[in-house]
């Protein structure tokens, strides 16, 4: 049976992440992959007259960057399923779009696809709130089932420790059992 996946993708490692978790986890030669990238357009140039037309094809130019740059994520995206060795059917889907998110569902729909794969930024509860959450509008709206790669754990903090004798000093107090401190 031949699955349509589609893969959230704009160049960050959120969205490599993506990628090599399906490749490492999901990876069927039968798969039939779709990758889409919303491409945010400029903000529209302010102006009237002369300036308007030079400001217009200031914006044509800003357009066309964006352009290239979504051409580059996929080009990346291609390279990179050939280095984790997925050689799947494919199929790149740019949007120019304010809302990356309702360009992803649109996707979703439009290709019939089976499972959404995205990357997630790690936002905390307050800043999704206020900002809003690509992801999180995926999920809330896709109608399919989402799956969303969370970020890499953050690296453990290392212990201030060492072989010195004020470290054993700060060894010993931690593991004593001896209430210190104000008001003993």
């Amino acid at each position: 049976m031949t699955r349509r996946i589609l893969i959230a993708v704009d160049g960050s490692d959120h969205s490599h992440r993506a990628v090599a978790f399906y490749a490492d986890n999901m990876n069927k030669s039968s798969d039939v992959l779709i990758f889409t990238y919303a491409i945010e357009p400029p903000a529209l140039p302010r102006g009237t007259g002369a300036s308007l037309m030079a400001n217009s094809e200031v914006y044509a130019n800003m357009m066309k960057d964006a352009m290239k740059a979504g051409s580059q994520i996929g080009k990346a995206v291609r390279e990179r399923c050939r280095q984790l060795g997925v050689s799947n059917e494919t199929k790149f889907v740019e949007r120019v779009t304010n809302n990356p998110g309702q360009s992803i569902v649109e996707v979703a729909k439009e290709e019939n696809v089976s499972i959404i794969i995205m990357g997630n930024r790690g936002m905390g509860t307050l800043r999704r709130t206020f900002l809003g959450s690509v992801s999180d509008y995926v999920l809330h709206h896709a109608h399919r089932p989402v799956l969303i790669i969370p970020p890499e754990k953050p690296a453990s903090r290392k212990s201030s420790v060492d072989n010195r004798k004020s470290s054993a000093d700060a060894r010993k107090a931690s593991t004593d059992k001896k209430p210190t401190g104000a008001g003993v």
